[in-house]
């Protein structure tokens, strides 16, 4: 488009955002329901003491996914027409990029102009100096405003190689951190990354973005991948802690670096991440309308977290919070985050109502930033749908509604009602300087954004004085880190920073001294420091540091070791050093007076990995130092040193005898007392668990191991000790097995089976077993069975094929039924059959009990799936739902599924839901037949168009009470 096309655009959108108050409906809306700004409005419910309106709506700005202000007032919104699917019809792509303004000053945009347009989804902006940073398919350009018209002139490729396989899971949200750096969130699917542009450095090789965010340097030279996994949305506050998200984790954070995960072989990048925010199925969202989730499972849940914002905003009691989008739910919710030993954690506020929250189904918050006025800034995208069709059942894919509100987008601004809504701006240096030490906490992002813009060279000494005087941490923090950025920053400013009230600013500061060997041992010195989150930052700098001698760095992590309560993260940070360092870490670790059980752990597998023999010695010292009070202390480093072994690939026996004669001696002494506390009613079930995996690798099972499989063990005793005499005591084991896997529970038979396939010869007695009809078939889960058949030895995988290939008996009546999967039934009457001949084990929709497998959730099963599954219910069980016969030794005969075992007793799940607890000297014969708990000719009950109906409300059945626009007419399937 040329800017004189953009101009007249401009200028229409101008007009049309003078009689936007629309009563009707336009192309792309539900005619059947207001959508107008004003229903819209009156659908929203806010916490009490906010007040909630819109600074921007429709036609001003249509389908928004994103927004950033700048330092003018202006707000920059990226718009999304093409999603979810992309253009359609072979129509161009028509993303856009708008600069809204503000030009009657009455806090409300009402003007708008057209920086890009064209734009194949894009997913982020960041305004800096004359153009701005864009994320968009596949790539990062950055837009340049010659002429400052507020439109793009030119447009330079930077960054290629960002995946597109999903429009949902792409790179977004190009961020201004305080360092100066621009953060970008990977979108999930990463891709392989090359600089284009020759303002970068160049590599051999593309950077690796899996489970990665990505970071380079706005004014060239460097680009990296850093630690982080943010799906739609991050944020980067005052200190450089940078907050992520995806659909079921509302608040991530990374306390490693992506540096400490690359040293330590043991870590991948996930283990990098932190959820702040309570996820998945523990989290709660408590919506005012009907929310549909893809999952029913995700009712009440976070399913679609996206655009989190925590860039320190803070309440009247200076309690810190954030706020993390929710669209299928409708809402945005607000969570106190508090420091939790060396990281944080967070909660939803204790309030009955979300922070905000909308009536309107078409309510889609997908993006939430901070701005003027101290406000809080929702993107509502306003969409009929919101969901992805790649994550929708299959029926809901080509649904008539899916691009409904096309037309559609608000920009809401949450304050204070105290607080005024007029859009404030930059105007000169003094200004920046007095934002700087604002309470609004975008007051001081746009004070950095324009510093590092105009530059400081002017501004030094007023800075410093600052540092120095300054009652404001996230004041000092941002100061210290533009002086850094300028190369200006000083030992002496440092040192200041060190000696600061705020653990904030001293963590900032310890983090500043990497490089500065004049005040590390200042910084050094912090390992003693009050606070968690200090001596983790001061462990990162103790395993990084080059140039320091190893003494010194010895010293500074005992100390920390010394202060107690090291929390995971602090362990890993040490954990992660580098493999020079190890041996000497090890050695400390294990000689130290505070024991820390996992980080020994870690650095002996480490250290075994790299040098079996140090690794010895040291749990040799590791036993006079702490093993003679706690043996198990001992049996762990032995357990740690045997993964590090196996992680070299070599043979733990192979590996002992090259081990010094004085050191295997002890060692396998150690071995001998795994071996008694095995056997030992005393010990701890875990720690005995973890001996008889040591007496396994070792060697030295015998056949004292058999009483615990047959006797009257903790489950988890037994599942160990089966698996050590299936490879140590073959013969005995298998005779066992023969007689009395029927009676085994599901766990103990897992481990006989798994067990029973790990060798060629054993897979070869356990198929000649069920062959012969000694063990059932049905004990052999689906996974393992198709293993089977694909095994590489013909001889296994021909006989497992005879014997797991389908039903033929059943096939014949599923073809018989196979009409009812494509014919489409009537869900009412569906309904009707599920609680007459299903409800007695399943529920569905609070009808019926959960004794069986939850079928609730069907969107990802088709309906020949669900046939196959109720007329062969034992093609394919989970080892959790067959069936148990108990015979008590009064002749009574309970039948159920097992739900939970001790030594003493079991219980089981009748139809129903009754439990029944039995102790087990009152179980003559405990087994099963190796069949579902849902018996096989189902359709002796209900005829082929019955079939039909029950498939039909099992796939429908939420569609009945919650009405989704478009949605039963993609149900509909003509009859054969």
């Amino acid at each position: 488009m040329n800017k004189a096309m953009m101009y007249w655009l401009s200028g229409c959108l101008h007009l049309l955002a003078l009689t936007s108050w629309n009563s009707g409906p336009a192309l792309g809306q539900d005619a059947t329901t207001d959508h107008s700004i004003r229903a819209a409005t009156s659908a929203l419910q806010v916490r009490d003491g906010f007040t909630v309106d819109a600074i921007a709506h429709e036609p001003l700005v249509v389908d928004p996914v994103a927004i950033r202000f700048d330092y003018h007032g202006r707000l920059w919104v990226v718009e999304m027409p093409d999603y979810p699917t992309g253009p359609r019809d072979g129509a161009s792509p028509s993303g856009r990029i708008k600069i809204l303004s503000d030009s009657d000053g009455d806090g409300k945009m009402d003007t708008a102009t057209v920086f890009a347009d064209g734009l194949l989804f894009a997913t982020g902006v960041q305004p800096y100096r004359n153009g701005a940073f864009v994320t968009l398919a596949g790539r990062i350009e950055f837009m340049t405003d010659r002429d400052a018209d507020s439109v793009a002139d030119e447009t330079e490729v930077l960054f290629r190689g960002f995946a597109t396989d999903n429009e949902q899971l792409r790179a977004n949200h190009p961020t201004l951190g305080p360092d100066g750096m621009i953060y970008i969130a990977g979108g999930l699917r990463g891709g392989k990354i090359m600089a284009v542009s020759d303002r970068y450095d160049t590599r051999p090789d593309p950077v690796d973005l899996r489970d990665r965010d990505f970071c380079f340097d706005p004014e060239g030279g460097s680009w990296f991948a850093v630690a982080g996994k943010s799906q739609h949305g991050q944020t980067v506050d005052d200190f450089g802690r940078r907050i992520g998200c995806s659909n079921r984790n509302p608040a991530i954070v990374a306390p490693l670096t992506l540096a400490a995960i690359e040293r330590d072989p043991m870590l991948v990048p996930r283990d990098a991440l932190h959820d702040i925010g309570t996820p998945a199925e523990n989290s709660v969202v408590k919506p005012i309308a009907k929310a549909w989730t893809t999952s029913n499972l995700h009712d009440g849940q976070f399913s679609a977290a996206c655009g989190v914002c925590a860039p320190g905003w803070r309440d009247a009691q200076s309690r810190e919070w954030f706020v993390v989008c929710e669209p299928t739910s409708y809402l945005v919710q607000r969570q106190f985050i508090k420091q939790d030993a060396s990281v944080w954690t967070s909660h939803r506020e204790l309030e009955e109502a979300e922070f905000l929250a909308s009536a309107d189904p078409w309510f889609r918050p997908v993006d939430a930033v901070a701005g003027p006025g101290d406000g809080v800034f929702i993107v509502d995208m306003a969409r009929a749908v919101i969901e992805h069709p790649d994550w929708v059942p299959a029926e809901l894919k080509t649904r008539g509604d899916t691009w409904m509100g096309t037309d559609l987008g608000r920009v809401w601004r949450i304050r204070s009602s105290d607080q005024s809504p007029l859009i404030s701006r930059i105007e000169s240096d003094a200004d920046a300087l007095h934002w700087l030490s604002s309470s609004n906490p975008w007051q001081r992002e746009m004070a950095t954004q324009y510093l590092l813009e105009h530059g400081i060279a002017d501004l030094q000494a007023s800075l410093r004085d600052r540092i120095a005087k300054s009652e404001s941490a996230a004041e000092v923090a941002r100061i210290a880190q533009l002086l850094q950025r300028f190369d200006v920053l000083t030992d002496m400013d440092v040192n200041l920073l060190i000696r600061s009230k705020s653990s904030l600013v001293r963590s900032v500061a310890v983090s500043l001294s990497q490089t500065r060997s004049g005040v590390l041992d200042d910084a050094f010195a912090l390992s003693n420091d009050s606070d968690p989150l200090v001596r983790r930052q001061v462990a990162a700098l103790a395993v990084a540091a080059e140039g320091v001698s190893d003494e010194l760095r010895l010293q500074t992590l005992q100390q920390i070791i010394d202060q107690g309560n090291i929390d995971r993260w602090t362990i890993l940070t040490i954990a992660s050093a580098d493999d020079a360092f190890v041996p000497s870490l090890a050695g400390m670790v294990c000689t130290s007076s505070v024991h820390v059980p996992d980080l020994v752990k870690h650095l002996v597998q480490r250290l075994a990995c790299l040098d079996p023999a140090k690794a010895a010695e040291k749990i040799v010292t590791l036993k006079q130092v702490h093993g003679q009070s706690d043996p198990s202390i001992s049996i762990d480093a032995m357990a740690a040193w045997i993964r590090g072994v196996k992680r070299r690939r070599a043979g733990i026996q192979q590996t002992l005898t090259l081990l010094p004669p004085s050191t295997r001696s002890k060692f396998i002494k150690i071995g001998e007392t795994a071996t008694r506390i095995a056997l030992s009613g005393d010990a701890p079930p875990q720690t005995r668990v973890v001996s008889l995996t040591i007496v396994d690798d070792l060697g030295k099972a015998t056949e004292v191991f058999r009483d615990l499989v047959a006797g009257d063990q903790p489950p988890s005793v037994r599942e160990a000790a089966l698996a050590v005499v299936m490879n140590a005591d073959r013969e005995w084991t298998r005779q066992y097995l023969l007689e009395n896997i029927a009676s085994m529970t599901a766990g103990l038979r897992s481990v006989a089976v798994r067990t029973a396939t790990s060798s060629a010869d054993n897979a070869r007695w356990l198929l000649s077993a069920v062959s012969e009809g000694a063990i059932s078939k049905q004990f052999v889960d689906p996974a393992t069975a198709k293993r089977l058949r694909k095994h590489p030895d013909k001889e296994i995988s021909q006989l497992a094929d005879e014997l797991f290939r389908p039903n033929s008996d059943r096939a014949a009546v599923i073809a018989k039924y196979r009409r009812s999967a494509s014919h489409l039934g009537d869900p009412a009457s569906g309904q009707q059959l599920f609680i007459e001949h299903c409800s007695a084990c399943h529920q569905i929709d609070g009808r019926g009990t959960n004794v069986g497998p939850d079928i609730s959730d069907s969107r990802s099963k088709t309906p020949e799936a669900l046939l196959a599954a109720i007329l062969d219910p034992n093609a394919a069980i989970d080892a959790s739902f067959v069936q148990y016969t108990a015979l008590l030794t009064d002749g009574q005969v309970v039948d159920g599924l097992l739900i939970g075992e001790t030594a003493k007793s079991v219980t089981l799940a009748k139809k129903g839901g009754t439990q029944v607890t039995i102790d087990r000297e009152e179980i003559e014969r405990f087994q099963t037949p190796g069949i579902s708990l849902m018996p096989e000719g189902f359709e002796q009950n209900i005829n082929v168009d019955a079939m039909a109906d029950l498939i039909a409300y099992l796939k429908s059945w939420r569609y009945l009470k919650t009405e989704i626009p478009g949605a039963i007419e993609s149900l509909r399937s003509p009859s054969p």
